[in-house]
């Protein structure tokens, strides 16, 4: 045995780790070099001993550095890799709409935080189980899952809903399906990004009502020049009779009610039924029981033959607030008027008011048959109704001007249970905030409706 195979020998039969003798592996390679050069130098062959002593050195020496700079870079790309996996983690977490990862199989690879959340769960209980189970309780994959397309084709799919027989249950959303290649090209894995699209939804909604509301303005402006003239002479003729009746005449509080309508009409005409212009009110201080006693007032003289009963509760103390009288005694009397004629056969209306907050909330509750869930998304669309004589522009209009004052209208309804109407009108003392409400809603700060000292 040469000197140098029982160096070498030597260093494997070393005691210790044998991890430290692999990581050490490229110090034999340098060793190994290093002997053979130094056996070709004339003094090593003299001392041979000497010779292969250097020959480990250098060996080592060569062999430690060249295993220190693997393991850096090593470090370094697994450092890297790393990081660019937290970052991509941090993207899929970060989006807020929905992103679920798919197998061919439906299982689910891959969910990020706003998904797991709409579906009341974590990413980490979700991972692993089929997807079909998540969404539709269902045995097997959803046939209407467009992740069967994508596997099929490769191609990326749209669809605008989701709809189960049993769980999982979406409407205003969009599901794209993306498909997952492998190095053979082969779709393995298919990504579904669920859209919500309410948003986008509500302000197509709104801008075929602005659309259908144009219309009708420009029809109102029609009807009101045809309807101008027999106005005036019913005013005329109504003036007449209320001053050809003696003051203390009961009637007179009949011709006294017509002549207030006869003024309000010729106001709305004159506006062009409120619709041509957009409802854009004309702003007083106004107190909105006495609107609602008006209201009831004309009301009560119109039902004294029917069956129907008016129960009121209006608070004590309600403020002043900015508004238009007579559109919002037009908008009360389209809501009671609707409860009234819900109930052809008799039946219980309760008018209440309150305060909440910087806000007078109106309250119109009747004991009708309420409305069905089909109608109920069709209540504020002009010229939709259910009755034979109406126009279906009652509750269209009611929205538009409740809007225009800053508030917002509201309608709870089922089948056999009643209806209830709530209006919510701020408390404002100018027409700048109730402008800066109808566009913008609530100002910053909230209120802004302390008077000025």
């Amino acid at each position: 045995m040469t000197a140098i195979e029982a160096v070498l020998r030597a260093f494997w039969a070393l005691p210790g780790d044998p991890a430290f003798r692999a990581d050490n592996s490229g110090c034999l390679s340098m060793l190994a070099i290093g002997v053979t050069a130094a056996s070709g130098v004339p003094w090593v062959s003299a001392t041979s001993l000497l010779g292969v002593v250097a020959a480990l050195v250098v060996g080592i020496a060569l062999g430690w550095l060249s295993g220190r700079v693997q393991r850096l870079s090593a470090a370094r790309k697994r450092s890297e890799i790393t990081k660019s996996k937290h970052q991509l983690q941090a993207i899929f977490d970060g989006i807020t709409d929905g992103l679920i990862i798919v197998d061919r199989d439906f299982t689910v690879m891959a969910v990020n935080k706003a998904e797991a959340a709409f579906l009341g769960s974590t990413p980490q209980e979700l991972v692993g189980k089929p997807c079909y189970e998540i969404y539709c309780r269902g045995e097997a994959a959803c046939e209407a899952c467009p992740a069967h397309e994508t596997f099929a084709t490769g191609k990326r799919v749209l669809v605008s809903k989701i709809e189960h027989q049993s769980g999982y249950h979406r409407t205003g959303v969009d599901v794209y399906t993306f498909p997952v290649r492998d190095e053979n090209g082969e779709t393995v894995q298919a990504i579904q990004y669920i859209k919500d699209v309410t948003e986008r939804n509500k302000l197509q909604s709104q801008l075929r009502e602005v659309e259908q509301m144009t219309g009708i303005g420009h029809m109102a402006a029609n009807v009101a020049h045809e309807i101008r003239n027999p106005l005036i002479a019913v005013g005329g003729f109504a003036r007449q009779l209320h001053e050809a009746l003696d003051a203390d005449d009961a009637r007179r509080e009949y011709t006294s009610i017509i002549l207030e309508e006869v003024t309000r009409l010729e106001q709305i005409l004159r506006e062009q039924l409120t619709l041509e212009r957009h409802l854009q009110p004309v702003l007083a201080p106004v107190e909105v029981n006495q609107i609602l006693k008006d209201v009831w007032k004309l009301l009560s003289h119109g039902m004294l033959s029917s069956r129907v009963r008016l129960i009121g509760d209006l608070a004590d103390g309600l403020p002043v607030t900015m508004g238009d009288a007579n559109q919002l005694k037009q908008a009360f009397l389209n809501v009671i008027n609707n409860a009234v004629q819900s109930m052809p056969d008799g039946g219980r209306i309760e008018i209440s008011t309150g305060q909440s907050g910087h806000t007078i909330v109106i309250t119109v509750r009747d004991n009708g048959p309420g409305i069905p869930k089909e109608i109920m998304s069709k209540l504020f669309v002009p010229f939709f109704t259910t009755r034979k004589a109406g126009s279906g522009l009652g509750m269209a209009v009611t929205r538009r001007i409740v809007e225009n004052h800053g508030g917002s209208i509201g309608v709870d309804s089922a089948p056999g249970e009643g209806t209830t109407v709530r209006i919510s009108i701020p408390i404002v003392r100018g027409a700048p905030e109730v402008e800066h409400r109808a566009l913008y809603g609530d100002p910053p700060n909230g209120g802004g409706v302390e008077e000025k000292v």
